[in-house]
């Protein structure tokens, strides 16, 4: 099944019941997971904004020391759902008591290192004092003497200088230390700061250097096995208890979501009003689980309506129903794209199931290399296995899935065309020799084929997954000179039929997109008025104006019957501007000038050829330049190899670079020939995102009705 071609029918649940039982109703609507809230809004008169729970604050207090812990720990989850009892006992107070004897364990940690680190800066400075010799209260802390301790760049300035009486120096290498009398502060301190003086900052302590230096590093060695004891507690105890800790975390984060929900509900002093939406398929599961806890229950599903051209209040005060994907099997993963645009209005068409079809289609036409296809295949079986299946990684495994999708298309594509790592591997046809004398030319079936050159083994031996070795050429000629083929050499013999396809893809994707746009407005637009004016006559002026291009360009005559459709195409696109407010005379102009856009959207499919292309001969060039240098250095040997194996790295450099531009380049052009090109034609992003309340369990297995 791929996949629903709208999105679920969703209904008004409105909710009431005694504020007594909020917080279990808010329970039980948060471990549905099934209920889009309207939230309260302060123009409702006689409700008021409900208050979190009387124990947000202490769940806050003990979820923000479980998250806290979590994260530096990098506990694990897990591997199977546990009970709800298994989980409460994991925030017990005892359990409770262990996680809060971590945080203070963390503390310490900290203060460990930056213990460590300022014993390190005053050992760093003691061993830059030590070979002066002098004790190092002796350094500092004098009344009627000036110290000057520190680095010098020129210390010879000082030792050669004669200074006066009242002036002791000490030196060793850049190490200087200047003791002298308050006379003589100014003239030394101009000294030193010519000679480039830097001044250190005496550690606290009195004695020898060295000793306080070994009792720095005693300290250090101390508070290492202090820092090794503490992180060898917390490991085993993660290992032990971490599976249980994440469990806890899951519980807090849930507790605190469904305490601060009434925020979210309108109350009264006696009641309580629960406004949201619920998809039909779980309205009944809803209405049963809320049963108990409120006294009045109602719920109305919402059909999409056909709208008024004159009447339509597009302001209305009531909320528009939010919009819920369908059951999209196996074109889920193509949810990416439509959430990358935003939504439709409720009740339109889903253009995600086309995209299936669509979007790899297109990716294949352009990148077409099977080398390429395989590793964009295997980077997306490894994301999938990389991450597990829940609704955490959802997106993630979505993304995989949407790689093999395309990688699979690049496959198929990279085999028509013969395609691998860049290298055309499959023989050419041709009607006859050129000459006798030619080479590299076979007879077979009929034809004559010329055997792809420079084609390496690991290449050329993918002939055997053809009829004859690849010597044969399929041909079907249809009409309006589009022309396929297998296989079907894109980059020479069939360029020209790879841009007669891309364009005639372009006419048949609009026209889809047009149908789609028809349809909608059929059911849940301006009935068949707005088919008929807004989305056939683009039809009518697609084929027409299709018709009138092949043959004015086949015969080079004015072709009347598709002049014809054009024309009643724009008789039917101005009465369309005129419903939609635009004067007679401005609609007359602005038509034809939005005729001929559709041209353009037309012809940007060709695309579609040209991305491919410039990826393929980017990978001919690595292979043309680097891959048989490579293969001469290694054939002549000696200091050959080495060029060889240069050449070979940069031809690999080269193949990862065709890769990752094969997958950015083609995804860029084939999304905006989605977005850009076929969506305005039907696809308007209005809608809000069907966001069910309630937290996503991943560790825990709850019951959803109490």
């Amino acid at each position: 099944m791929v996949g629903e071609y709208t999105n679920k029918r969703v209904g008004r649940l409105i909710a009431a019941g005694s504020r007594s039982l909020i917080d279990d109703a808010v329970r039980v609507i948060s471990r549905l997971k099934a209920i889009h809230m309207n939230e309260y809004e302060d123009d409702q008169e006689g409700f008021n904004l409900g208050t979190p729970s009387d124990n947000n604050d202490s769940i806050g207090n003990q979820l923000s020391t479980f998250r806290s812990i979590v994260s530096q720990t990098g506990a694990k989850g897990p591997s199977e759902a546990v009970s709800m009892d298994y989980a409460r006992g994991t925030i017990s107070q005892d359990f409770t008591t262990t996680v809060e004897n971590l945080v203070h364990m963390f503390s310490r940690i900290d203060q460990i290192k930056d213990e460590m680190n300022n014993i390190s800066g005053e050992i760093e400075v003691l061993t830059k004092l030590e070979p002066l010799g002098i004790d190092l209260d002796l350094l500092v802390g004098y009344s009627s003497i000036t110290s000057f301790v520190g680095t010098c760049l020129k210390p010879s300035q000082i030792t050669d200088m004669k200074l006066p009486e009242g002036v002791l120096t000490a030196t060793n290498n850049d190490i200087v230390a200047v003791f002298c009398t308050p006379q003589h502060q100014a003239m030394m301190s101009s000294l030193l700061e010519s000679s480039g003086f830097q001044p250190l900052e005496i550690p606290s302590g009195k004695g020898s250097v060295s000793d306080l230096i070994q009792d720095g590093v005693n300290a250090q060695t101390e508070l290492s096995q202090e820092l090794i004891s503490i992180e060898t507690k917390i490991q085993d105890w993660t290992e032990q208890h971490g599976a249980e800790l994440c469990v806890g975390l899951e519980l807090l984060e849930m507790d605190f979501s469904e305490s601060e929900a009434p925020v979210k509900i309108a109350v009264t002093d006696h009641t309580f009003v629960i406004d949201g939406w619920v998809t039909d398929d779980r309205s009944k599961e809803v209405i049963e689980a809320l049963n108990p806890y409120c006294q009045h229950i109602e719920y109305e599903p919402v059909k999409p309506t056909i709208l008024d051209h004159h009447h339509h209040d597009h302001h209305s005060s009531e909320p528009k129903p939010p919009v819920a994907f369908g059951d999209h099997g196996a074109s889920a993963p193509m949810e990416l794209l439509t959430d990358a645009i935003g939504r439709s209005d409720y009740g339109k068409m889903d253009p995600t199931v086309f995209m299936l079809f669509s979007y790899p289609l297109f990716f294949g036409l352009m990148l077409g290399d099977m080398a390429y296809g395989l590793l964009t295949i295997s980077l997306g079986v490894i994301i999938r296995r990389s991450f597990p299946e829940d609704s955490a990684n959802q997106l993630t495994r979505y993304f995989g899935m949407l790689l093999i999708y395309i990688g699979t298309a690049t496959v198929f594509f990279g085999y028509l065309y013969g395609e691998f790592a860049g290298f055309e591997f499959l023989p050419h046809a041709y009607p006859k020799y050129a000459t006798e004398a030619a080479c590299n030319y076979e007879w077979a079936n009929g034809a004559c084929y010329k055997l792809a050159e420079g084609v390496p083994a690991w290449a050329s031996w993918m002939t055997a997954l053809y009829p004859d070795g690849g010597k044969i050429h399929y041909v079907l000629e249809l009409p309006y000179d589009l022309t396929l083929a297998y296989p079907f050499h894109r980059v020479s013999s069939d360029l020209m039929n790879l841009i007669v396809i891309a364009i005639y893809i372009g006419v048949f994707h609009l026209m889809v997109g047009f149908v789609l746009g028809a349809i909608d407005e059929f059911r849940v637009g301006h009935g068949w008025q707005g088919a008929l004016y807004g989305k056939f006559s683009w039809m009518i002026i697609m084929v027409g104006g299709f018709l009138f291009c092949y043959d004015f360009y086949k015969e080079d005559t004015i072709h009347f019957p598709g002049l014809g459709l054009v024309s009643i195409g724009l008789v039917l696109l101005v009465v369309h501007l005129m419903h939609e407010g635009l004067p007679l005379a401005i609609s007359i102009i602005l038509a034809p000038i939005e005729a001929i856009g559709l041209l353009s959207s037309t012809l940007s499919y060709i695309r579609l050829f040209a991305v491919g292309i410039v990826g393929v001969k980017i990978a001919y060039a690595g292979n043309d330049m680097l891959y048989s240098a490579a293969v001469e250095g290694f054939q002549d040997g000696g200091t050959g190899i080495l060029i060889g194996v240069i050449a070979l790295v940069g031809w690999f450099g080269v193949q990862m670079f065709a890769w990752v531009l094969g997958l950015v380049s083609p995804n860029i052009h084939a999304v905006r020939l989605h977005f850009v090109e076929w969506m305005k034609q039907f696809y308007v992003a209005e809608g809000e995102p069907f966001e069910a309340f309630g937290f996503e369990e991943r560790y825990i297995e709850v019951d959803k009705t109490t």
